[in-house]
């Protein structure tokens, strides 16, 4: 079982490519500039704040899960043990522990510390360890050093992992700056009201510095969530791009969403994203289907909210602009109607709460006191379940976020007032 939600995290990882290789076409390959044995692997699987001889586990570690289920991604797991994970638990554990808001890359399980380091991208959480700003004194300039020769060894990993997979490539996520936008918050009594996020990303003000810049504008629109009356966080939606200045052509992949330097992809409708951008006409990325996206978070007028892309680079002159045939965005398949009965019965399509949640909320010893087999519990506790539910850092079940189909469910039962 533990192999298989391992599998399912790694699948995550990387957006839904699926690339078999041979076992001895991996080790080949890792002999190229990467070097791990099995008892390293082991050690570090284990928690050990050290690969080599003499060590012991750490006991701060949850290891319950110690390995992607591949051997090929295994050896990149290693090095993010034995490499940033050792300096993100010394320095970043107070807030991205996984108790708070902050991305948790510095948790106490190492696999999904690993998960959550990938989405977020090595380039930022790098930025930020060496700011002098972003949270001082656990982070700034007396790290670079350190994050110098963390950057050139994960990137070597990287290098090797795509070897073994037998892709070439490297990291080329792109973030944009931070917007504030108190509209937001300011017109929520207005559920017909959507208050637009716009970056141009062929700026300094709106692109990190030495971020590169593209003649690419970029736009969202978003309002504040509501849940049977009750503020859950944001609804983002519309995500469209267009060409500033020039002719070339542009493919972006993948789009995920930030709220106060935490990154929210539990929702991940736009996560398969690959689009062609072409001069001359405005693109939306996501024109179909469930294309709306949950932001579980409080709610406040001084939110900052930021974007995310897997990658942005030229395409072709050839290439065919828009989101083209091969790009499956999510469509809602969930029931018009979804009911208790339906959550715990016995219909494997939609019994959500029997099959992820009852074996630990049932009964008078039910855990946190919710005992999910009465009704008038559930329907008590709605909103808290859907939030818990798409809530990437401190998901439900703990094992790590249910499957999108599974979340809607929940979603359409909640957003409808819970029927019995």
């Amino acid at each position: 079982m533990k192999k298989l939600q391992a599998l399912k995290i790694s699948g995550a990882l990387f957006g839904g490519l699926i690339l078999v290789v041979s076992f001895q076409n991996c080790a080949q390959s890792l002999g190229e500039g990467f070097e791990i044995d099995a008892q390293s692997v082991k050690l570090i699987s284990q928690g050990s704040s050290n690969a080599g001889a003499g060590t012991t586990p750490d006991e701060d570690v949850d290891n319950s899960d110690a390995s992607t289920g591949d051997f090929c991604e295994d050896q990149l797991f290693a090095k993010f043990g034995s490499g940033y994970y050792q300096f993100l638990k010394q320095n970043c554990a107070g807030c991205h522990n996984g108790e708070h808001e902050a991305p948790a890359f510095a948790s106490k399980n190492s696999l999904m510390s690993y998960q959550v380091f990938k989405d977020k991208g090595y380039q930022l959480v790098s930025l930020n360890a060496i700011s002098e700003t972003h949270n001082p004194p656990y982070t700034g300039s007396t790290h670079n050093g350190a994050i110098a020769s963390l950057k050139s060894e994960w990137e070597t990993a990287q290098s090797s992992f795509l070897s073994c997979k037998g892709v070439d490539g490297e990291d080329k996520s792109v973030v944009t700056n931070y917007k504030t936008n108190a509209a937001i918050v300011n017109s929520k009594a207005n559920s017909a009201t959507w208050t637009k996020l716009e970056w141009n990303m062929s700026t300094a003000a709106d692109m990190p510095s030495k971020a590169a810049l593209f003649p690419l504008k970029v736009s969202v629109e978003a309002q504040v969530a509501k849940v049977s009356g009750t503020e859950v966080g944001y609804a983002v939606r519309n995500p469209t791009m267009s060409i500033t200045s020039g002719t070339a052509k542009y493919r972006v992949r993948g789009v995920f969403f930030y709220v106060n330097n935490a990154l929210f992809d539990s929702a991940t409708v736009y996560r398969s994203i690959n689009a062609v951008i072409c001069p001359g006409t405005a693109l939306n990325l996501a024109p179909v289907g469930n294309a709306q996206l949950l932001v579980v978070s409080t709610t406040k007028t001084t939110d900052k909210f930021a974007l995310q892309f897997t990658s942005i680079e030229k395409a072709e002159s050839t290439a065919t602009c828009g989101i083209g045939s091969n790009v499956v965005i999510p469509v809602d398949e969930t029931p018009s109607v979804v009911t208790y009965s339906m959550l715990v019965g016995t219909d494997s399509k939609v019994n959500v709460f029997k099959t992820q949640c009852l074996s630990c909320h049932t009964g008078a010893s039910a855990d946190g006191g919710l005992d999910l087999s009465n009704y008038a519990q559930a329907k008590a506790k709605a909103a808290a379940i859907k939030k818990r539910v798409n809530d990437a850092n401190n998901p439900m079940p703990r094992s790590g976020v249910m499957s999108s189909s599974m979340r809607a469910i929940v979603d359409k039962w909640v957003d409808t007032n819970t029927p019995q």
